[in-house]
């Protein structure tokens, strides 16, 4: 059987997962949702950062054998006067925050299909159905000099071996 994953995201103090996301929000608020009304309530003034955004892939159909070499890379679509921050492969969780990350320390455009980025490195076998993977961290920096208005959508893709 092939496997099934979902991606999720945790916010809050205690980790409230959010399994099976469509999308993410980069915004000024702590949570898990991703709607326009969402992101015109917590726009990110110009000169600050998005609060991180964790993100991990959920395993809801365990594959025949395993799982593993999780990667992730992106499009380079970013902004001018904006960096998209991000680390993979953290095992921990810590409450997102807005100031500056010492965790989502790379700058996301130089992972792109040809370079990409270790989001996991473990095997998930067949008994680990609904577990998570590490986390990948993202946090959107944006320069005191950036323009106004909604920030150019980013795509973000990640592959994983199945056997």
């Amino acid at each position: 059987m092939a496997a099934t994953i979902v991606v999720s995201v945790s916010n809050g103090a205690g980790e409230t997962p959010t399994d099976s996301v469509a999308g993410v929000d980069l915004i000024s608020a702590d949570n898990a949702l991703n709607t326009l009304a969402n992101r015109q309530a917590y726009p990110i003034t110009v000169g600050t950062n998005s609060f991180e955004k964790w993100i991990r892939l959920q395993i809801t159909a365990t594959p025949a054998n395993y799982v593993q070499s999780f990667q992730v890379w992106f499009d380079t679509a970013v902004d001018t006067s904006t960096t998209l921050w991000f680390t993979g492969a953290y095992a921990t969780y810590q409450q997102g925050v807005a100031a500056t990350s010492t965790i989502a320390n790379a700058d996301a455009t130089t992972y792109t299909s040809t370079n990409k980025a270790a989001w996991d490195t473990a095997q998930y076998d067949s008994t680990e159905l609904s577990t998570y993977t590490d986390y990948l961290v993202m946090q959107l920096e944006v320069g005191s000099d950036a323009g106004p208005g909604n920030w150019t959508q980013e795509t973000v893709n990640y592959s994983y071996d199945e056997a």
